[in-house]
């Protein structure tokens, strides 16, 4: 069901709600009120045989000066017994006998209607005072067609009134509901206007009523990150054809000039190795590429434990100790820390910032990897001597295959540019982050893991 059926529904049932309510509490106090009327038609019919029981002696003055007072009234039942006997019988209807066994029983007064018609009775008993005192009974009815008929005919307009305003109301529902709906229509056709080269649409969070602007701004935040990582993609899948690129067109060629004509076993051998390296670098990369994608997608670490973050720096440290001396650098290890985690994806990310570290470092300088505590937990930052980085590019380090330098060539011992957005990924799966800082010719790596 659609929300301006629902909205349209919703308001048909509170305007019927409404009227009957209001058409219950009408009918009630109009009936209440015809129902006090009728007892004070009966109360000062009955004083007046208060005043005839009051000014007679005996039954038979009584008898004489009830037919005298209370001849005449059209629309009432009188009915008074004494110790002797009905005194006197009149009116223009007759009661059942079922009401007059009811006040019998009761002091009450009784309404009763049937289909020719509808009546108001009560009993009351007066003193008979004088030379025979004794007990008068006096059985009053009024005749309430008139009321009932009033009451009926209410009731139908009542009836005929709300069913209209039920039905005007639906209909001006549906038409507010669909008007003010006319947002979610407008946003609905943006939304169906968006496709991959029109990323750019959004929606008019500022001309949308109140209580749609927080969704429309959380569409547009969705439609940037959207945006945002579908250049990503664009760029990334680019730069992969590039990194693609190299090595085959470098394997191919290596075969083609191999099978240019006869060669040497010499020869043949110097071109598998450089068929092989070509196809190690081939291998690393779509490694990474996996490694990346797994990481990245991980949502709960599946191995936790205890690491020693300088235990596994100094393992780390003693693959990294031969190109370290053919640049005469020294690495040094210092501090003290433990996380929880996964330990090759931590080995992993120190080693990555260790490479790049002796990779840039300056000659004759130290590496240092510092283990410290930090306000959240605790950090472990990898730093060198070397060109420094500009502030502008601190982000970009951190993408895939990124370029720093003009030009896309890269020595084959400067990796594909994964190592980075690969520590990253694992840092999140930590959820930690990996920083840069760069001042003064130092450059600072750092993992800052959460602990607390």
């Amino acid at each position: 069901m659609s929300l301006t059926a629902r909205l349209t529904i919703l308001f048909a049932g509170v305007v019927a709600l409404v009227l009957a309510g209001f058409s219950t509490l009408v009918l009630r106090e109009t009936s209440a009120h015809f129902v006090e009327l009728d007892r004070s038609l009966l109360m000062s019919k009955v004083h007046l045989v208060e005043e005839a029981v009051q000014a007679s002696q005996t039954e038979d003055d009584l008898r004489r000066q009830l037919a005298t007072s209370t001849h005449g009234h059209d629309g009432l039942y009188l009915r008074v017994s004494g110790s002797s006997g009905v005194l006197l019988e009149q009116g223009d209807f007759i009661v059942p006998g079922v009401v007059l066994e009811g006040l019998e029983t009761s002091s009450q007064g009784l309404s009763w209607y049937d289909a020719n018609g509808s009546l108001y009775a009560q009993r009351f008993e007066l003193n008979l005072v004088g030379n025979a005192p004794g007990q008068i009974s006096v059985t009053a009815a009024v005749d309430t067609s008139h009321h009932r008929h009033f009451l009926d005919d209410l009731t139908r307009k009542i009836a005929v009134y709300a069913l209209i305003a039920v039905l005007a109301g639906t209909l001006l529902g549906w038409m507010a509901s669909r008007g003010g709906l006319k947002p979610l229509t407008a946003m609905k056709a943006r939304a169906e206007r968006l496709s991959a080269q029109r990323l750019g649409e959004r929606m008019p969070a500022e001309s949308v009523p109140r209580e749609m602007r927080e969704l429309a701004l959380s569409l547009n935040d969705m439609l940037n990150r959207l945006q945002a990582d579908f250049e990503r993609l664009s760029t990334f899948s680019s730069d992969l054809a590039h990194e693609m690129r190299t090595p085959v067109s470098n394997l191919l060629t290596a075969a083609q000039v191999t099978l240019a004509q006869q060669r040497t076993p010499q020869d043949y051998r110097s071109s598998l190795a450089t068929i092989s390296e070509e196809l190690q670098r081939l291998a690393r990369t779509i490694s990474d590429m996996l490694l990346l994608a797994k990481t990245e997608n991980l949502h709960e670490l599946p191995l936790r434990e205890a690491v020693n973050l300088v235990t596994e720096a100094r393992s780390i440290v003693e693959f990294y100790e031969a190109v370290a001396s053919d640049k005469n650098l020294a690495i040094g290890v210092d501090g003290e820390g433990e996380v929880s985690g996964d330990r090759l994806m931590i080995r992993r990310a120190i080693s990555n910032l260790l490479s790049n570290a002796v990779r840039h470092a300056d000659k004759h300088t130290t590496v240092s990897i510092v283990v410290s505590p930090s306000e959240s937990g605790v950090t472990l930052s990898v730093s060198n001597r070397g060109s420094q980085i500009p502030v502008a590019s601190h982000q970009q380090l951190f993408d895939r295959f990124v370029r720093l330098s003009p030009g896309r060539s890269r020595d084959v011992s400067e990796g594909v540019g994964l190592g980075l957005p690969i520590t990253k990924a694992i840092m999140h799966a930590h959820h930690g982050e990996v920083t840069v800082r760069s001042a003064d010719g130092v450059n600072t790596f750092a993992l800052e893991f959460v602990t607390r």
